[in-house]
């Protein structure tokens, strides 16, 4: 009984179940919007979400930083199934500015990938501010764990 009155308030625990609530959530929010703003992705096991709202679909088109530099700044053990949550951002005088968010079940670089390969099927034709597919001028990520990541447009890794 218990676990039937938890499933109705929170929604199915973790595995196949779960996923499909999930799925069919994000299909009503992206009707809702009336542009797709979340994806989710399964690979290997692996799952991957990535969201923009439209507030951040305005960024990516207007604000000229987020065509010069991209952080996605990872952090981990967000909730009890320890997903992986990332969140990207560009700079302001204001301060940072989030234009996305990637949530993972893993760290991996496969999974990481996935997430962006996502991102970037739903993010806006003039995205970066005009650059679309092409990406920013430079992007950084925080918390790799094998070492600080740089990378610039052109694919040069330091």
């Amino acid at each position: 009984m218990s676990q039937f009155v938890y499933e109705k308030t929170y929604g199915a625990s973790p595995g196949e179940d779960m996923v499909y609530d999930l799925e069919a959530l994000i299909n009503s929010y992206n009707g809702e919007q009336s542009v797709g703003c979340v994806k989710i992705g399964r690979e290997h096991g692996r799952i991957a979400i990535a969201a923009f709202t439209l507030l951040m679909r305005r960024l990516h088109e207007g604000h000229r930083q987020s065509g010069e530099l991209v952080v996605v700044d990872a952090s981990s053990g967000m909730d009890k199934y320890d997903y992986r949550v990332s969140l990207i951002s560009t700079h302001s005088v204001a301060g940072g500015l989030p234009f996305g968010c990637l949530i993972t079940t893993l760290e991996s670089r496969d999974t990481l990938t996935l997430a962006l390969t996502l991102y970037n099927s739903i993010i806006p034709e003039k995205a970066y501010f005009g650059c679309g597919a092409e990406g920013p001028e430079q992007c950084w990520r925080t918390r790799d764990r094998s070492r600080s990541c740089h990378q610039s447009r052109s694919g040069d890794q330091f």
